[in-house]
């Protein structure tokens, strides 16, 4: 452990530094005593982990017999607690011995990336209305670091707000789940969703595919259509309406068209919306 420039021993007197550390690079907390045999197990695969990663992140060892009240201070219940600090926070924990897969990636989950700063740079630039320079910075920073879920989510973000529909969903369907806040990859698909129905929206006339339905009361595809044009313009209630009546009069008609429309549809507006609980009974009672 002394021959490594990656791993430290810290205590009550010190641990200051370490908070300090946290805010430039991933700090991993390991509590830990002599006669625990589980803490003599988890040592050297944290310490593998860390070395490998040559600087990523840094480990401190705290003995909670000789550090009780840093112990106290954090929670800890039992050995081996592993608490990971990012930005003088706890960010994430471990009990127990747990697999080198496990525990690496919750490093990869938290870890302050090399190009963080400028990543961060990117963000500045766009608020400031520099969006080539911006969305470039951020193209630099994924060719660097290819993984990076949150840069890539930035940089989907800004490409929707240019109508990039197209090159912010690739980027979108590359994050995967658990590598940046759930609410925050939802939105995203949901923003996604609704510019490609804007986008197809252009191409079709309100007034032309109401002429149609009110021509015909059977033509199933005139109501999808509608139904697609008023979500895409903010009528998310019509455009529900118009799904279900597909859903009610022709329940297999392309596939259960309606019922997919219907889904796809609160599924956009999210579970808090009030529509959605109006129209999941809607679709309960037609199924039911």
């Amino acid at each position: 452990m002394a021959d490594s420039p990656f791993i430290f021993e810290a205590n009550e007197s010190n641990f200051e530094q370490v908070m300090q550390h946290s805010h430039r690079v991933l700090v991993l907390v390991d509590f830990w005593a002599e006669w625990c045999q589980p803490c003599k197990t988890l040592m050297p695969i944290l310490s593998k982990i860390v070395n490998d990663l040559q600087g990523q992140v840094i480990m401190v060892k705290v003995n909670s017999d000789q550090n009780q009240n840093l112990a106290a201070q954090f929670g800890v219940r039992s050995i081996p607690t592993v608490k990971f600090i990012k930005g003088g926070k706890v960010v994430d924990e471990f009990m127990g011995v747990q697999p080198a897969e496990k525990i690496q990636q919750m490093i990869k989950k938290h870890r302050i990336r090399p190009t963080e700063p400028y990543r961060q740079q990117a963000l500045a630039l766009y608020q400031a209305g520099e969006v080539d320079n911006a969305l470039n910075l951020l193209q630099q920073v994924l060719q660097h670091e290819p993984d990076f879920a949150e840069a890539k989510a930035d940089l989907a973000t800004m490409l929707l707000a240019q109508e990039q529909i197209d090159a912010a969903e690739v980027l979108v369907s590359d994050i995967p789940e658990g590598e940046i806040p759930a609410d925050q990859l939802n939105q995203l698909k949901a923003d996604i969703r609704l510019a490609k129905l804007q986008q197809a929206a252009d191409n079709l006339d309100t007034s032309a595919l109401e002429a149609r339905i009110q021509a015909n009361a059977q033509d199933w595809d005139a109501y999808l259509e509608l139904a697609q044009v008023l979500i895409a313009h903010g009528e998310y209630e019509q455009g529900l309406e118009n799904y279900l009546v597909v859903m009610r009069k022709n329940p297999t008609y392309n596939e259960g068209a309606g019922r997919k429309g219907l889904l796809s549809t609160l599924e956009l507006l999210g579970p808090k919306n009030p529509l959605v609980k109006k129209y999941r009974s809607k679709m309960f009672s037609l199924l039911y």
